[in-house]
C-alpha cells in the first residue's frame, strides 16, 4: 500500500474484500495507520481523528476512501453476524433478544456515524447532528472519497482511479453471513422502525449516494468478477464458534454439549486436517445425527432431529434444517425433555468418513494452529 492511502473500513460494508486486495492476503490485516477498522482488543474505532475537524488540515496530504452501505440491508447483516459473538453482546446493557430488539437498542442506533468518531462498538455515547456535520465536512474538505456497497463493482473502479490501485480481475468475497433474511424478506413496519432509529446513518448514506451518482457515468466499466463461497469461511469460523451457533436458537444445548462439539470440531481440524469447508460441514453434520443415535436411539428426540437425507451439495442447509429441528423439539417438550440435555462425550468410531470431491483450501486454517 502506499503511504499517502487510507482505508476506512465501516464494519459490515465489504471492507474486509477491499482490504485483504489491497495487500494480497487471505484476512484483513491488524488496524493501523493505513488501515482504519475495529481495534481487536477494545473493539473501538482508530478513524476518529479523520473525522475531528482539528485534523482536516493533516489529512489532506493523503487518499482516503471507504465504502458506505445503505444502513437497512447494513443493520440486518451486522445483527446476524455479531449476535454470535458474545464478547460484542456484553458490552449491552441490556442483551437484544430479537432482531426488533436490536434496532430498538439505542447502542445500535447510528453505529456509521459512531465509528467514524472514533468510539466502540455498540457505544453507549448518542451520536449527535454536530457528529454528522463533522464527517459530511471531512468527506467534503479533506476530501474523503466514498464508494457505495450497492454499487460495488462501480465504487471498485472509482476506488482504482483514484489510488491507482490496479485490482485483480478475480475477488474473493470476505466475511459472508451464513443466515440472514434480505432487505425484502422484512415488513414495511421492521423498515420503517430502522430508518427512524437511525436517521443520521441514513442523512450520511444519501449524501454519499448523490455524490457517487453524479460521477459513476464518467467511470470505466469495471473488469472484476467476485467469487462468493460460504464454504471458504466454515474453518475459520468453526476454530472460533460452534457451528451450530449461526442458526440455533437454544444456546442451552450448544452450552451443555461445549466439549463434545470442540472435541468433534478440533478432531476433523487438526487431527483429520480438514480444510474444505463443506467437507467438514457434511461430516460434522453426520457424526453429529450419529452421536444423538448412539445417545438416544429409538427416541422421540432422535426421530425429531433427523433429517431425511443429507444434502452433500449444500450441507449447511442440513444444519440449518438440524439447528431448526432440535429449537422445534425443545419448544415443544418443555417439561419432558431435561434428559436430553444431559452432555455427550465425543467418540472418534461415531466419525463418518466422507471422501473429499472438489477441495476448497481456506488458506486461512494455518493461522489458528501454528506451533
Amino acid at each position: 500500500m502506499r503511504d499517502n492511502l487510507i482505508f476506512v473500513h465501516i464494519p459490515k460494508t465489504g471492507g474486509t474484500t477491499i482490504s485483504t486486495a489491497m495487500t494480497n492476503q487471505y484476512w484483513a490485516s491488524t488496524p493501523d495507520f493505513h488501515y482504519r477498522h475495529v481495534i481487536e482488543k477494545t473493539k473501538t474505532s482508530n478513524a476518529g481523528d479523520i473525522f475531528d475537524p482539528q485534523h482536516f488540515e493533516k489529512y489532506k496530504a493523503f487518499t482516503i476512501f471507504m465504502m458506505l452501505r445503505h444502513p437497512i440491508d447494513k443493520l440486518i447483516s451486522e445483527y446476524y453476524f455479531f449476535k454470535e459473538r458474545e464478547v460484542l453482546m456484553n458490552f449491552f446493557r441490556k442483551k437484544p433478544t430479537c432482531f426488533i430488539d436490536y434496532i430498538k437498542d439505542r447502542q445500535t442506533q447510528n453505529s456509521t456515524i459512531n465509528f467514524l468518531k472514533g468510539r466502540r462498538l455498540y457505544d453507549t455515547k448518542i451520536p449527535t447532528v454536530s457528529d454528522l456535520d463533522d464527517v459530511l465536512d471531512a468527506i467534503e474538505q479533506i476530501p474523503v472519497y466514498v464508494g457505495i456497497f450497492e454499487e460495488y463493482e462501480k465504487s471498485m473502479q472509482y476506488f482504482s482511479d483514484i489510488t491507482d490501485i490496479k485490482w485483480k480481475k478475480e475477488m474473493e468475497v470476505k466475511r459472508i453471513t451464513f443466515k440472514r433474511p434480505s432487505i425484502s424478506e422484512l415488513n414495511e413496519e421492521t423498515k420503517e422502525l430502522i430508518l427512524e432509529h437511525n436517521k443520521l446513518d441514513i442523512e450520511l448514506y444519501q449524501f454519499s449516494l448523490e455524490k457517487f451518482n453524479a460521477l459513476k457515468n464518467g467511470l470505466k466499466d469495471p473488469k472484476i468478477s467476485f467469487t462468493k463461497d460460504k464454504y471458504t469461511h466454515i474453518v475459520p469460523y468453526v476454530a472460533k464458534t460452534c457451528l451450530f451457533e449461526f442458526c440455533m436458537d437454544n444456546k442451552k444445548f450448544i452450552k451443555q454439549n461445549f466439549e463434545f462439539f470442540k472435541n468433534l470440531t478440533f478432531f476433523l481440524l487438526k487431527k483429520k486436517q480438514i480444510k474444505d469447508g463443506k467437507l467438514f460441514t457434511n461430516i460434522w453434520n453426520q457424526t453429529f445425527i450419529n452421536s444423538i443415535s448412539n445417545y438416544f436411539p429409538e427416541t422421540e428426540f432422535y426421530r425429531k432431529i433427523t433429517i431425511d437425507s443429507f444434502n452433500t451439495e449444500d450441507p449447511l442447509e442440513d444444519t440449518i434444517k438440524i439447528a431448526h429441528n432440535l429449537d422445534l423439539f425443545f419448544k415443544e417438550n418443555p417439561h419432558n425433555s431435561h434428559v436430553y440435555y444431559t452432555p455427550m462425550q465425543f467418540t472418534e468410531s461415531l466419525v463418518v468418513e466422507i471422501k473429499p470431491t472438489n477441495s476448497h483450501k481456506t488458506g486461512f486454517f494455518s493461522q489458528f494452529f501454528k506451533k
